[in-house]
């Protein structure tokens, strides 16, 4: 929808397919259904891609201020929340489809719903498009077909496969923004509880993130905020990954607070221990895992116990079985390779006139409107320079 309104505003006679029967479907889900458009801090840290140049390049020419500009001139007014994201003031993502909707009225574009386009060539006057039963002629093409994450509202690996129709790599597809499987059966008890949780990640020796943030354990395992966030990284492979469930608190405080705690309350059973301090159902599986009899009087706790506990409370380790598969997850990695697009204007360096924006390209964004962010850019970036065209 932006790369058509940013080739209409060009100057552009354009023609938008969709393969559905109502635009934006996965807009209308972000921000769990708010529309966490775009955020406070868009530095490049946030974007995910094999050559950074490119995400540079797209996000200085519709940076966060044309943004906000662009949508408060469509009538869309918006706050920021406290952790730097941006939302509409009426919370509803529908107000912000409406707006693009009628932005592309009123400049003549011709939107065309449940049409997918399935065949796409190069010709003389430009490119052929085939829908089926139909053909069509276009100079210039835009591919914003998305990502394969989300299937149910939209989401599929249509746009690369026309992409490798006209000879573009598409570098290996994965889910991102998704909840992570867990090995063990020791989180299975947990599930419902949220809290907030320290996540480090290991690859050998070398500390690849840590992370402050809050978890929702699963049937499965471990979702909320610190499960997506971590996802991308923890996709990549095998990695040694520990929680701390009182986060900012290491081992060795730990040890002398929880021997101070024991003496306090010494004629409790030790599945106590946590009380007040933790949920109970992760206190008393602290002291299962542990290996500690759980009607133990604390007063008979011995110190390698109370190590173990501080050990588990601080550091406990966690294995990582899996990500949760493309129809839970909220964005893809990989995609068009960015070796093969021009950084400043997003066309093809093999097909003149062919152009990508969105998440079709090897981009992806962190959780909080950064991947967005990518679409209004890119589509700004890739429809201006279309109209050009």
């Amino acid at each position: 929808m932006m790369a058509a309104i940013a080739a209409a505003r060009g100057g552009a006679k354009v023609r938008l397919w969709e393969k559905y029967h109502s635009l934006g479907r996965k807009l209308l889900a972000t921000g769990n259904g708010r529309c966490n458009f775009t955020n406070r801090d868009l530095a490049l840290k946030h974007f995910h891609a094999p050559v950074p140049a490119v995400t540079d390049m797209v996000l200085l020419q519709f940076e966060l201020k044309r943004t906000l500009e662009f949508f408060q001139e469509l009538g869309i007014e918006y706050y920021c929340d406290a952790r730097g994201r941006y939302f509409p003031r009426s919370n509803e993502a529908p107000s912000v489809l409406l707006v693009l909707e009628r932005e592309m009225e009123q400049l003549g574009v011709e939107v065309n719903l449940h049409c997918e386009i399935v065949g796409l060539k190069k010709n003389k006057a430009g490119f052929l498009l085939h829908q089926r039963g139909e053909s069509h002629q276009a100079q210039a093409v835009i591919l914003t077909c998305g990502g394969a994450a989300a299937p149910q509202l939209g989401g599929g690996e249509g746009g690369y496969q026309l992409a490798g129709q006209l000879g573009h790599n598409i570098t290996p597809i994965r889910p991102a923004l998704a909840s992570l499987e867990l090995e063990g059966n020791w989180f299975h008890k947990l599930q419902g509880i949220r809290l907030d949780m320290d996540l480090t990640v290991l690859e050998g020796s070398k500390k690849m993130l840590q992370l402050i943030d809050e978890g929702l354990f699963t049937k499965y395992g471990l979702s909320g905020p610190l499960a997506l966030k971590s996802s991308r990284l923890l996709g990549e492979g095998r990695k040694q990954c520990f929680l701390n469930f009182i986060p900012g608190q290491a081992g060795p405080e730990m040890i002398c607070f929880l021997a101070k705690r024991a003496r306090s309350v010494s004629s409790r059973p030790v599945q106590e221990l946590f009380n007040g301090l933790l949920p109970q159902k992760i206190g008393q599986m602290l002291v299962r895992e542990s290996k500690i009899d759980p009607e133990k009087d604390l007063d008979r706790l011995a110190e390698s116990e109370i190590k173990k506990l501080a050990a588990n409370l601080t550091a406990w380790p966690v294995k990582i079985k899996a990500i949760r598969p493309f129809k839970e997850a909220q964005v893809t990695v990989g995609g068009v390779d960015l070796h093969e697009v021009i950084p400043g204007t997003l066309g093809s360096k093999k097909i003149p006139g062919l152009y990508f924006a969105g998440e079709i390209l090897d981009v992806d964004g962190d959780t909080g409107g950064y991947n967005l962010q990518w679409a209004w850019s890119s589509g700004y970036v890739a429809g201006k320079s279309a109209a050009a065209e």
